[in-house]
């Protein structure tokens, strides 16, 4: 016969683990909705257009980088806000010195990102103009890194530097949230 401590024990494993499962709803598609995008001052996003295909939006456009320095570094400042987009406040940063090889990893949160850059985003970062298709971010990679995501509508701001000098920064203002997918059945009868 267990003891009281084995009970409880086994009762607050099991609560632990039904509670992380469920933050992350399998029944669930999750899915990232755009509000905006901007950029300064030494980038522009121009003629963007937040477009949608059946449940996934995607950011279509041309963006400029005007500047004569090489981006070697990058900064992304994370910021979470309340479900309506009002209070926001600092979550994390992100600093990156060695973003060649990084552009270049297929398994990084902002690849399926830089992957829509026509051209390629490689290094030497020293083109000026590129058009950028059907850009999303990898949602299951956000839900597994930080499965309360959902919860919240981020502002992303992403400063890139030559060495020390601010050579331009773009945030965007996007929520992630779930909804029920209607799977077919393949049962016939």
């Amino acid at each position: 016969m267990a003891t009281f401590s084995n009970k409880a024990f086994y009762f607050i494993f099991i609560g632990v683990h039904v509670i992380n499962v469920m933050s992350f709803n399998p029944l669930l598609t999750y899915t990232v909705r755009y509000k905006k995008i901007d950029a300064k001052p030494n980038i522009t996003i121009h003629h963007y257009s937040i477009d949608q295909y059946k449940d996934v939006q995607f950011i279509n456009g041309k963006m400029s980088i005007i500047s004569k320095e090489l981006i070697n570094k990058v900064h992304g400042v994370f910021y979470r806000c309340d479900s309506d987009g009002i209070n926001c406040e600092y979550f994390q940063t992100w600093k990156i010195t060695d973003i060649c090889p990084k552009l270049k990893d297929p398994n990084q949160l902002w690849s399926r990102w830089y992957s829509s850059f026509d051209p390629p985003m490689l290094c030497p970062l020293d083109k000026v103009h590129y058009k950028i298709k059907n850009a999303t971010i990898d949602v299951g990679l956000v839900t597994l890194l930080y499965p309360q995501a959902t919860e919240y509508q981020w502002k992303v701001v992403q400063n890139m530097y030559a060495d020390d000098i601010l050579v331009g920064s773009y945030s965007m203002d996007m929520s992630i949230f779930g909804y029920r997918k209607r799977i077919k059945s393949t049962f016939k009868p």
